[in-house]
């Protein structure tokens, strides 16, 4: 089929191919051409979280769509792992049992698929022993249920996929099954030219869309080296990726594969793409990440500034209002009431006079979400301390404060490390008490990496909106503007941000910042301007939040 029709351009079925793509997964991402030397057969499609590369000119429109599909199946499906320190070996071979993963996850769904990629599966059957040849073996296994290879090597793969197709939905299964055959492989010392690794067929991308380098891959320095070499690692001190001042301390190493899995993920949400109009789904995941307890500090807070939050809060109300009908005195009449009671005197009743209505309210009915920003630029000095230093002591002020007046209230925060690692910090829960356990993990609180907001955002949303209280707040506290490692353009994720904040006002969730730093038009872009609280002095924080809290809910 590769040859049918002679050779395409890009160039001329671009607006068919977004179309096309658009229809299958409800995304239009860009296309650029990709443009290499040497054989164009060679050359495989490439994604990223921005744009989608295909070759300038292919053979046929059936493996542009093909290859299309594929990539649409992986923005889906597929979410990045980090390869640092991971073997050549172990990132090609989980790479395709991800490939064959995505696919069947996406013929699930859309049955045609199959009849869009299987002419490409043309392999067959043979005695050949070489890496290349096995790789496309396996390729087809797990592509075809009914292909029957005689090598074990490719038996032992196609059988243990399609043992768990349970396990399918969940992308580490790729990892598991892929680190179990690449074990097995690397015994036999085959070996490889990584440099000049192809992924076969050819629709099929490179896989670099799949991981996270911290720095760009680098070929073996010997190209016959065996494929279990171990890249080599970026030396230290070769430059910092981190969203801090520049005179900032080195920022913690990323996280590696089994570091990231055993973080606990909690969530996944979609994020807006303001090129396209439209969420990428599933994109950024959320990593429940409980801060290390530390012996509570003294805040040295003036205890008549606690005495005063204290009984402010207290007459803070925010009640749920209950109409009360067919009352003998209230503040209003009831029309219903006065109709009946006319009725029955035109008729010679005697008339009920409870024609009267009234509102009566029930107690405090609020629940707040307290987020504090906890990325690296929080330890930048305010005065005598730290912003996030500042950060803790205002929420401990305005956390006793609440919890003495019995209000419902949850207090976290958020830091993120690219969009797989949005780390979000429980201090309190909603069910929790505000003890001296909670107290020490306010304290445990550090800052690091960047401030991916739209997430945590919508995190935030998620546990507001499970309160059955009549008003809901999220209380936002940040020194910056959304930011992260792997968004070059700054607009992306303040347009994210903003989109969040709109979705949450959609369910009737209240969005307040709290802004200790920033560009004003930044915030008043994301949040609004009425709903953007400037700090001009950040050491003034312990007392201007707990007033805040009282403005928003007097």
């Amino acid at each position: 089929m590769d040859g049918v029709g002679g050779d395409i351009a890009l160039a001329d079925v671009e607006r068919r191919l977004r179309a096309y793509g658009a229809a299958l997964w409800g995304s239009d991402p860009p296309l650029r051409p990709l443009v290499g030397e040497g054989d164009p057969a060679a050359l495989r499609p490439r994604f990223d979280a921005d744009l989608v590369r295909l070759p300038a000119v292919w053979p046929s429109l059936e493996l542009y769509r093909a290859a299309l599909a594929h990539v649409g199946a992986h923005r889906m499906f597929s979410r990045p792992w980090p390869a640092k320190g991971l073997k050549p070996l172990l990132t090609i071979v989980v790479s395709l049992v991800e490939d064959a993963r995505v696919e069947h996850l996406a013929m699930r769904s859309l049955p045609g698929l199959q009849r869009l990629w299987a002419p490409f599966h043309r392999v067959e059957p043979s005695p050949s022993l070489m890496a290349a040849d096995l790789l496309e073996r396996l390729a087809r296994a797990l592509f075809d249920a009914g292909y029957r290879d005689g090598n074990a090597w490719v038996c032992k793969g196609q059988r243990l996929f399609f043992e768990r197709p349970d396990r399918w939905d969940d992308p580490n299964f790729s990892l598991a099954l892929g680190d179990d055959l690449a074990g097995d492989l690397g015994k036999t010392r085959v070996q490889i030219n990584a440099r000049g690794h192809r992924v076969d067929p050819a629709y099929r991308d490179d896989n670099g869309g799949l991981w996270l380098y911290d720095t760009p891959p680098e070929p073996p320095r010997d190209a016959d080296d065996p494929l279990e070499a171990v890249r080599p690692e970026p030396a230290e001190g070769t430059g910092n990726r981190r969203n801090g001042p520049p005179q900032a301390p080195p920022s913690p190493a990323p996280l590696a594969v089994a570091e990231t899995i055993a973080l606990r993920p909690v969530a996944r949400y979609p994020e807006w793409d303001h090129r396209i109009g439209l969420h990428r789904p599933d994109f950024v995941q959320v990593i429940e990440c409980v801060p290390e307890q530390r012996p509570p500090p003294d805040t040295h807070t003036d205890p008549r500034l606690a005495a005063r939050v204290c009984a402010l809060v207290r007459h803070a109300v925010v009640a749920r209002p209950e109409r009360l009908r067919r009352q003998r005195e209230g503040d209003a009449l009831d029309l219903d009431a006065c109709i009946a009671a006319s009725a029955a005197r035109r008729h010679g009743h005697a008339p009920d006079m409870r024609v009267y209505r009234r509102v009566r309210r029930w107690g405090h009915d609020l629940s707040v979400l307290l987020l504090l920003d906890a990325s690296q630029s929080t330890n930048d000095p305010a005065g005598d301390d730290t912003v996030l230093g500042l950060e803790r002591r205002s929420a401990d002020l305005l956390a006793g404060a609440l919890a003495a007046a019995g209000d419902r209230f949850a207090l976290a925060a958020f830091r993120s490390d690219g969009r797989e690692a949005v780390h979000w910090l429980p201090v309190k829960r909603f069910a929790e008490p505000y003890d001296s356990a909670a107290r020490g993990r306010l304290a445990g609180l550090d800052g690091r990496w960047s401030t991916r907001m739209g997430a945590a955002i919508r995190h935030a949303g998620a546990r507001l909106n499970a309160q059955p209280t009549l008003r809901r707040l999220l209380l936002l506290v940040t020194d910056g503007e959304p930011s992260d490692i792997d968004c070059p353009d700054p607009r992306h994720l303040v347009e994210d941000a903003r989109k969040a904040v709109r979705e949450l006002a959609g369910r009737g969730i209240d969005v307040v910042c709290v802004a200790l730093g920033g560009d004003p038009r930044t915030h008043h872009r994301i949040f609004g301007r009425r709903n953007v609280l400037p700090v001009d002095r950040v050491e003034r924080l312990p007392e201007i939040l707990p007033a805040v809290y009282i403005r928003l809910t007097g």
